[in-house]
């Protein structure tokens, strides 16, 4: 492995060394409105492949210099406005000039899928989702996940508004992969407990891919993958950044996040430093829910050079939280109460009023969640052909405290190094064929160093090579290609002690509990598609891909209780890899008024893995330590569903726009041996999502970029559970009704002085739960015999983004 990676830094040195020359070439020009003709101020500009841009000032005005020559894809962005995309040819000094339209929304939008891979979503066989900052800013949202599960297909797993796993088609976890900034996210894929390690102010675009990831990513990718994106670098000769605000009403969250960039001669820096606060989240049926409280510290940075032969980039980044664990536990009257020490024993107090109101971190019921990043982007134009090369060193140290006796020291303390690579190389472009060939993989290695053990230390390496070509005949585009994975995995054993605690090592007092575990997991994986243009307005998809997920190591060894998930998990040393096939088949229709957009999709998954409750002989749920034990089992699955959006944004009237979607998913285990056992666990209801927005570019003098929303998001019953061995419960149907509101104050020069957005979560204060909030299955409040603790309640998010110049 450090034979490959000296090789490949040592080429690379080289190859920077060898491109170095003094020409310049640049991107200058103009955009403008078609109906009035006048400047479009604050249009995006950017540059897919070089993933750099800039954007236009007061007179419609950008500029790009240090470019590399050669032709690369333009695409230029404005909210509410028709996204355009262009294939320019630059040499020396290149002006182009663009014409914007409004519209609604648009499918031309260019997408980088990870690391030197671009693609548009009409290109694309495989449905794609995007949201921009922008649209991220129009909502209220309370981490990274939560800012993208209204797009069709994308739901979350949660325990409360802070941790939430993202679920693509019923599909999360280990099974979908999160890339940020074109390297893999590794801080414990498999738990359910936790977010991910992402500050969510710092990221400029997601991108969602629905489908098996398998091919550009490796083993895990059944479900999609989930692509973050940071802002792009400074304009040439230029500092600039903003301060953002924001404030929840529900639970008073603050957050603020600063972030300053420079560019001289392309010598490009940013840094970003954020902060949140919240306090205890609260809803018509449980008031302030004891537990809930959070605090994140993160920050992260950039510097690199953009030069004619590529660009090279240093990240880096620190995500910290520390937060408070919802165990859900009440008194007889339906208080909440929590552990305390009396007279050095044990006992259950009532939280006061006063605590529920200014809490704090519980140092015996929390969870401390850091994650340390540094990666080295690289992107080499080498003529015609291009070379992208990523490799990044990430560290995970998570710890979940529940020991009273010994309130700072962590019980579980997982700490998880990653060394990640990536590199691509693209092919010219010839006779309409584009080809990439790349490789990847990763070294990771766990230690536990917490008072206890759920599983033991392991070691993994993965490597992966693949091949993927696209190629354009008429009006018929098609696409796909093939990987080789091979992932070794070695799990160390696991002893228990007299005291019936694991332990990693083994001593005078202990047994071997788990004798190890050491295994090669290898699968070849691939993707065919087909985009096809029936006319000007209707084009039809259709992609076959198979996907592969090697078992992770708690599926494999887990034997103990989890502080974090109030269970006992019992592992299953026989695992097998789950393979899947996937189908997906759409429809795309656009003209002048109307867009609409259905995809339906079919996967069938071998070894399907879920965690069931074991139940004893007599049918009572097993207790082990107190707690409910889960074992991990597996089976056939087919999971078959849709997605459908349809916006009408009439042309007599761009300032108006209503738009449909329907997310559907039904999960079914093909290998349950009764009707209670049939479907899959945590599968999301039906979704229906109502939106009419109104959009004005300009209002009065300092006015700019003004919008309303209305949202109705309905989720219907839930009646497709998992019931078999009380696992699941059937979940009611509910409506939310949201709106938002916002606009930019300009000053007489037209330049902005501020954004403002104000958005309504939960307008009438619904009580309800989510299907997927597993705060659903906590205890019963005896009080009104409603179990488990109901999501958030009346919402105001208001954010302020002021510019700094």
């Amino acid at each position: 492995m450090k034979t490959k990676i000296y090789l490949f830094t040592s080429i690379l040195g080289m190859l920077l060394v060898g491109r170095i020359s003094h020409a310049q070439n640049s991107l200058k020009g103009r955009v403008l409105h078609r109906e009035n003709n006048e400047a479009v101020i604050g249009a995006n500009i950017y540059i897919a492949e070089l993933r750099t841009g800039t954007s236009t000032n007061v007179n419609g005005d950008f500029h790009l210099k240090n470019l590399p020559k050669g032709t690369f894809t333009v695409q230029i962005s404005y909210v509410s406005h028709k996204t355009l995309t262009q294939k320019i040819a630059i040499a020396g000094e290149t002006i182009q000039h663009f014409i914007m339209d409004n519209a609604a929304t648009s499918l031309e939008e260019v997408v980088v899928t990870g690391a030197g891979v671009k693609t548009l979503v009409k290109e694309s066989p495989v449905p794609i989702a995007a949201l921009s900052r922008t649209q991220w800013l129009q909502s209220a949202s309370t981490n990274l996940v939560d800012a993208i599960v209204k797009l069709p297909g994308v739901s979350q797993i949660m325990t409360g508004p802070t941790l939430s796993k993202p679920i693509i088609r019923g599909l999360g976890f280990n099974r979908v992969i999160t890339v940020h900034d074109g390297v893999r996210q590794e801080d414990n894929q498999w738990g359910e407990e936790h977010s991910l390690h992402i500050d969510e102010f710092s990221i400029e675009r997601y991108e969602i891919i629905r489908g098996a990831g398998s091919l550009m990513y490796g083993s895990d990718g059944l479900g999609g993958v989930i692509s973050v994106i940071s802002p792009t670098p400074t304009e040439e000769g230029k500092i600039r950044g903003s301060i953002l605000y924001n404030f929840q009403s529900n639970n008073t969250l603050q957050g603020i996040s600063a972030n300053l960039g420079g560019n001289t001669n392309g010598f490009i820096w940013t840094g970003r430093l954020s902060h949140k606060n919240a306090g205890n989240y609260q809803n018509p049926y449980d008031g302030l829910v004891n537990g809930s409280a959070f605090n994140e510290l993160d920050y992260s940075g950039m510097i690199g050079l953009n030069k004619k032969w590529g660009y090279s980039r240093l990240y880096f980044s620190k995500f910290g939280q520390n937060i408070n664990i919802i165990d859900g536990t009440r008194d007889v009257f339906g208080n909440f109460t929590q552990s305390a020490l009396l007279n050095g024993k044990v006992v259950k107090q009532q939280v006061s009023k006063e605590a529920l109101e200014n809490p704090t971190i519980n140092p015996s019921n929390s969870q401390q969640l850091e994650n340390y990043k540094i990666s080295w982007n690289n992107y080499l134009n080498l003529g015609k052909s291009t070379l992208s090369f990523n490799l990044a060193y990430s560290q995970n140290r998570r710890k979940e405290y529940g020991n009273i006796f010994k309130p700072f020291q962590a019980d579980l303390y997982f700490f998880l190094e990653t060394l990640y690579y990536d590199t691509r190389f693209n092919f010219p472009e010839k006779n309409n064929f584009e080809t990439t060939i790349g490789t990847n993989g990763m070294l990771q290695k766990m230690n536990n160093r917490g008072n206890e053990t759920l599983y033991p230390n392991f070691n993994l390496l993965d490597n992966g090579i693949f091949v993927f070509t696209k190629k354009k005949i008429d009006k018929l585009i098609l696409s796909g290609g093939l990987r080789f994975d091979i992932r070794q995995l070695n799990i160390e054993k696991l002893y228990i002690d007299s005291e019936g605690k694991f332990q990693t090592s083994p001593s005078s007092n202990t047994t071997e509990r788990f004798s190890g575990f050491e295994k090669n997991f290898k699968n070849i994986t691939g993707s065919f598609g087909a985009v096809y243009k029936i006319n000007d307005l209707l084009s039809v998809k259709t992609n076959l891909a198979r996907g592969f997920r090697a078992p992770s190591v708690p599926e494999i060894s887990s034997n103990g209780e989890h502080a974090g998930t109030f269970r006992y998990e019992i592992g299953n040393i026989n695992q097998q890899s789950e393979v899947s096939l996937q189908n997906d088949l759409g429809f795309t229709y656009e003209n002048t008024s109307w867009y609409a957009d259905v995809n339906f999709f079919s996967n069938r998954i071998q070894n399907y893995t879920f965690s069931e409750r074991v139940q004893t002989g007599a049918g009572q749920d097993s207790i082990i330590n107190g707690v409910p034990a889960f074992r991990y089992q597996q089976g056939n699955a087919r999971l078959l569903g849709m997605e459908a959006v349809l916006t009408f944004n009439p042309m007599s009237a761009r300032w108006l726009s209503i738009t449909e979607s329907y997310s559907l998913v039904n999960g079914v285990n093909l290998s349950a041996k009764n009707d209670s056992a049939k479907y899959l666990p945590f599968m999301p209801p039906p979704r229906w999502l109502t939106t009419l927005k109104l959009t004005k570019d300009t209002w009065g003098k300092n006015l700019r970029n003004a919008y309303l929303t209305l949202e109705l998001e309905h989720n219907q019953q839930q009646n497709k559970v998992l019931l078999a061995y009380n696992t699941e419960t059937f979940t009611p149907a509910y409506s939310l009704l949201n709106i938002g509101t916002g606009a930019t104050v300009t000053n007489r020069k037209k330049q902005a002085l501020f954004s403002l957005y104000l958005n309504v979560n939960n307008v009438l204060d619904k009580a309800y739960q989510s299907h997927q909030s597993r705060l659903k299955y906590l205890d019963t409040n005896l009080s009104t015999g409603r179990q488990g603790v109901f999501n958030m309640g009346r919402n105001v998010s208001v954010k302020v983004v002021v510019p700094i110049n």
